[in-house]
């Protein structure tokens, strides 16, 4: 089941080439949507330094420290920015994310606006019950790294702590509820739930069925990869318009991944709900089947 599971990744992304596109388009508006006051914060302040250029073609850390260290003002306006970003974000991405969802199950050709539109209020409510488990699961962090910072005190043992373990920790906690945060938006979907039942059937649906974890796994790392190759590389090329060109083929490589792992997902949901249906149906009837194992039902009055 995990390698058909993970071979309709790629086939969903075959198949619905169109929807990659989409998937790309709508992370680049919500980036340009958000860089843009960003880019006006940064234009601001390197502007005026006369280090435009230099810091286009090459990024020094020297420089561009001591260009922060005259302009805090400018880039302090730029925080109450995050009180409208952050909230944009979420619920554009619990948004898409349904949308995505359901047009790919069933073996795709579902409209993925129709999704957005008819679970995008349930995604969000969805999105602030997992919400909570990241921030008890970063809380229990905090709280442990303070602890061990104090039994192993000095500055090998704090730097293990809180640039070792405490990083490792927070992004294994955030992969894992991420992980069933994926199967509850799945469960609100496919399963036409409400948002507490989908939120208690992502909880324990990869407990259930163990292979969700490799799923998941192997797209994270692949997804991984497509999100630091832009990293890796070497960018300097000769002109803007190649940069912002490979830049782009980059994202796009990253929507198909995404697309790829709904994709999975789903195919690995419905497989299980189908190799389950047989089971779920013959509990649905035992009441009534016990009457032909012994009992008699009361026929009423003759």
């Amino acid at each position: 089941m995990f390698i058909n599971s993970f071979r309709a990744g790629f086939s969903a992304v075959q198949k619905r080439p169109g929807l990659v596109v989409l998937i790309y388009a709508v992370h680049l508006c919500l980036a340009f949507l958000l860089a843009l006051p960003i880019y006006m914060a940064l234009s601001n302040v390197v502007g005026p330094s006369g280090f435009g250029s230099e810091l286009a073609q090459q990024f020094d850390v020297v420089l561009w420290a001591d260009i922060l260290d005259k302009a805090g003002l400018v880039l302090s306006a730029l925080r109450t920015q995050l009180f409208w970003m952050i909230p944009l974000y979420l619920v554009w991405k619990a948004g898409w994310s349904v949308g995505l969802i359901h047009a790919l199950r069933d073996g795709g050709g579902r409209s993925f606006w129709a999704g957005v539109g008819r679970y995008a209020a349930r995604a969000v409510g969805l999105g602030l019950l997992y919400g909570l488990l990241v921030l008890v699961w970063l809380g229990g962090v905090a709280l442990l790294s303070v602890g061990l910072a104090v039994v192993w005190n000095g500055e090998v043992g704090a730097f293990r702590v809180f640039f070792v373990l405490a990083p490792t920790l927070v992004v294994l906690g955030l992969a894992f509820i991420d992980l069933l945060h994926d199967y509850g938006r799945i469960a609100l979907v496919v399963e036409e739930r409400k948002v507490t039942r989908a939120f208690l059937a992502g909880v324990t649906w990869p407990f259930r069925h163990a292979q969700a974890f490799p799923l998941y796994g192997v797209w994270f790392l692949l997804a991984a990869v497509a999100l630091a190759l832009p990293i890796v590389l070497d960018f300097e090329m000769n002109g803007i318009w190649g940069l912002f060109l490979l830049q782009q083929l980059f994202l796009l490589l990253r929507a198909a991944a995404t697309v790829g792992w709904f994709g999975s997902e789903v195919a690995f949901f419905e497989a299980v709900r189908r190799r389950e249906a047989p089971l779920i149906a013959t509990e649905e009837s035992a009441p009534a089947g016990n009457a032909t194992m012994g009992e008699v039902p009361d026929a009423g009055p003759a």
